[in-house]
Parts: structure tokens; sequence; C-alpha cells
């Protein structure tokens, strides 16, 4: 029961839309383009699924099974995408294409740009849910595979293994450039995402950007939840469990170059060709005066959100895997109620925030009309993710100190005080960060939700960017990236002591 309150008071953002359609009988028609535009969406998606299998599996499996030199630099490298804005990657290749020509620009534009924004997002999902598949394999399994048939036997084994995982992250990636909106409106592509913000933003027609935001998350049903559905159990067991002996990576050997090769052309196409041209107008002068100006007015409503969102979530975490406790069974549910929530469309709980907060009384207003709106939004957004990481810690919790506490007669609070919560430190930490980050790039949500003069700096940038000077939007989206890889490089930093029990 408690369960199902969570997830009702996560889902409550999309309420008030949904109730507004049905007391609305009045037809809508979504129109052509809409339609088109859905089509376009739905190709982009299977391109960047199968690309994103494709690349990100064997990435994973070579990442969890062996080591090689500047591993966990590349890891580090490729994993950056996830947390930046993916307009930020499209405005560096359409910035590197403007100066290789019109013919790279022509090359850009459209569904490849948008095939090469996402997968940079979608590639890393793969590869550490592969990841965290492969590393539930225990130790005398990998020995078993190893005295078999060496290092063949291992990836043919691990492979067969993690690929219902990566199939479902795969899926999920692809599904999740539905929602996407930003790649879309620079490169030229008219997509579903695009078409209901400007539904809503430039035509001020609240109804048809509702209509067509519930016939986007209808398709987002079709796509992901009867996979979910037959995948949970076994991801349950695959993603979230901890193995009480777990594998050690072994030393590629000659297969080293072959890996480290393979890694860096991921991480030149992926990565560093769009910071590159997102580098490129600095050469014209860097207006980093103004930028700053820039962070300075935007980093503490930044700072806000990403606290709030974060303390939102993982309360909610925290009491999920409280109730779910050891029950196989309610993991599974809550992991495939989290892979739903997680895919669908940020504008569905946004829309419906919009219309709670339009429908509430005026003296309501400090609340609805204030900071805490969006952070209540983004935290159940990203509840999925604080979910998920606090019950793969959760599975390692031993039973007996519970009760060895209950046998000494220690108090439930003291317990949890000092006992539970420095054990689930590492995955609070890491949740806070990741939410964090992630709230503040989705720019969506906080361009329809945010009180006037309360913007955050990826909303700065995506606003300015199509009408300011080239040095300085490169400049903004420059400092950006520096912050988040700077805030990831110090969790990393002190990570040892995170992980101090």
């Amino acid at each position: 029961m408690v369960v199902a309150l969570i997830f009702a008071i996560v889902t409550f953002p999309t309420w008030p839309l949904g109730w507004h359609l049905l007391l609305d009988n009045h037809p809508i028609n979504l129109g052509g383009s809409f339609w088109h535009s859905l089509k376009n969406s739905l190709e982009i998606a299977g391109y960047v699924a199968v690309l994103a299998l494709v690349v990100g599996l064997p990435a994973g499996i070579v990442a969890a099974l062996f080591e090689f030199p500047g591993r966990v630099f590349i890891l580090i490298t490729l994993t950056i995408p996830l947390l930046i804005p993916s307009f930020l990657w499209a405005i560096g290749w359409s910035a590197l294409g403007g100066q290789m020509g019109s013919t790279a620009t022509n090359l850009v534009n459209g569904k490849i740009g948008c095939c090469l924004v996402f997968l940079a997002n979608a590639m890393p999902l793969v590869l550490w849910v592969t990841y965290a598949a492969t590393k539930s394999l225990t130790g005398s399994q990998l020995d078993s595979a190893r005295l078999a048939g060496g290092h063949r036997a291992i990836l043919c084994g691990a492979g067969r293994f993690v690929f219902v995982p990566a199939v479902v992250a795969a899926v999920l990636a692809g599904v999740l450039t539905l929602s996407d909106a930003g790649p879309g409106q620079i490169f030229g592509q008219a997509t579903a995402a695009s078409e209901v913000l400007v539904s809503f933003a430039s035509l001020y027609d609240y109804r048809l950007a509702a209509m067509q935001c519930v016939v986007l998350t209808l398709t987002v049903f079709v796509l992901i939840v009867p996979l979910v559905a037959l995948t949970a159990g076994r991801l349950s067991w695959q993603i979230l469990a901890i193995q009480v002996r777990p594998m050690c990576r072994a030393r590629a050997g000659k297969l080293s170059i072959v890996i480290v090769m393979a890694f860096i052309i991921f991480s030149l196409v992926l990565v560093i060709a769009p910071f590159f041209g997102l580098l490129w107008p600095l050469h014209r002068g860097v207006d980093l005066s103004r930028a700053w100006s820039e962070v300075a007015r935007t980093g503490w409503n930044t700072l806000a959100y990403a606290i709030g969102s974060s303390a939102i979530a993982i309360v909610l975490g925290m009491l999920t895997a409280i109730c779910v406790g050891r029950s196989a069974r309610l993991r599974a549910i809550v992991l495939a109620g989290c892979l739903i929530l997680f895919a669908l469309p940020p504008a569905l709980a946004s829309l419906g925030t919009v219309q709670a907060t339009v429908s509430a009384p005026p003296w309501l207003d400090w609340l609805t009309r204030s900071r805490f709106v969006v952070c209540f939004e983004q935290g159940c957004r990203f509840y999925p993710i604080a979910a998920l990481l606090v019950l793969q810690r959760w599975a390692s919790l031993s039973g007996s100190w519970a009760q060895a506490a209950e046998l000494h007669g220690v108090p439930s609070a003291t317990y949890l005080w000092q006992v539970i919560l420095p054990f689930m430190r590492p995955a609070l930490v890491a949740a806070v960060l990741l939410i964090g980050l992630l709230s503040t790039a989705d720019v969506g949500s906080i361009l329809l939700l945010h009180p006037p003069g309360h913007g955050t700096l990826p909303l700065a940038i995506f606003t300015v960017m199509a009408n300011a000077p080239e040095a300085l939007v490169s400049s903004l989206c420059v400092v950006y990236v520096a912050l988040a890889v700077g805030i990831v490089v110090l969790f990393l930093s002190i990570r040892k002591w995170i992980c101090r029990e």
C-alpha cells in the first residue's frame, strides 16, 4: 500500500492534465504535421536504439570484464553527454559542420545530426546497464568460463547473459529521444516533442499541446510497457543484485590495443567532436565576463532546483527501499514501474503541473508559483533513478544487522541514523549528483514551470542561442560543461571517503 501511495505521489503532476482532457468533450485536430513529426521521431528512435545496442553492449561487457589503460578516463568521457543537455552537443555539431563547409552542414542537419546527438546520450545508458548486469556475474562463473575457453568463452557467455538488459536499455534510450525537442529544433528536423513545445510556447494552444502530449505518451506506452512487463523479473536480479563473491576484472593482454582504440573512436565521434565544435567560435574571442554574469545570475536557482529535486527523489526512494525490503516480487514491480515512469515524456507532468497551478486559488500563489513546484515536478520525474540506486545498495544490506539491533533493544531511529544511512551513503550521494545534473539539464520542464526571473543556466543558453553572438553561446556552453565535469571529478576524488563504512 505504501509503494502504491508513493507511485501515486510521483504520478500526481500528470493527474490534472488527464482530468482536464476527460472533462473536455470537444474534438481536437492534431494536424498532419504532428503525425509526420511523430513518424520522424519514431524513425530517429529506432536508429538510435539499434546503434546504441550495437555499440553499448560490447563496450559495457568489455569495461566490466577487463582492465585496460585509460579505462576510468574513457568511461568518464563517454558518460559526460548523459549529464549535459542534448542541445549543447547539437550546437557543437552545428558549429563544427558550419566550419567544414556546406556539404558537412547539409550532412549534419536533419535526422543524421539528431541521431548523432541522441546516440551520445543513448550509448552510455546501454553501456552502464550492460556494465551493471555483467558485474552481477560471480567470480566462480567467470573462472569456469575462463577454464572452458579463455577470453572468448567469457565474452560469449557474458553477451548472452546481459543481452536482455541491454535490449531493454537500448529501447528505453530510443524512447527517451521521443521526448527531447532540442536537437530537432537546432537541426531543423520536425519531431513530436518540438511540436508539443511549439503548440504550448508559441501558439499558446494548451488543449492542442495536451492532446499531442497524450498521443506521444500512448506511443511510449505501446513501445515500453510490453517489453518491461516481460523482462522485469529478470532485470531485478541482474541489475539490482550484488553478488557475495564479486567478479574481478582481468587484464586484457593483447586485446588492450584493440579495446583502447575502439573506445577512443567512440569518444572522438560522440564527445570530442561536438565539444570541439563548441570550442571553435572561441578563437574569435572569449566572452567570459558576460558568461560569468549569466552563471552568477542563474547559479543559485540552478543549485536550488538541483538540491530540491534530489531531496524529494531521495526521500521517496528511501521509503520505497524500506517498504520493498527483501521481497523479490515487490522489487520487480518497483523496477518495472520505475522504467515506465522514466520513459514518460517530461511534458506530460509539466503540462499537468501548469494546469494545476492555473486552476489553484489565488491564495496559494505563494506555493504554486514558487520554485518548489519545479523541484517537486523534477523530483517526481527523476524518482526512478533514486529508487533504483537505493534499491541496488539496499540489496547488499545484511539482515543480521536488524536482528542484532532488535535483540539488543536499539531504537529504530538510532538504527536508521547510525547504521542504515551511513551504509546507504554511497548510493545517496550518487543519487544527489546524478539527479542534480539531470534535473538542471532538463530544459523543457524548467522552461514551462520556472517562475519569472528564476531560470537556470541551461535555460539561459537555450533562450539566447538563436540571437546571441556565437562567442557568448560557446562561452556559456563551455562553462556549463566545465562545471558539470568538475562536479563529477570532485565526486570521484572523494568517493573513497563516501564509500567508507
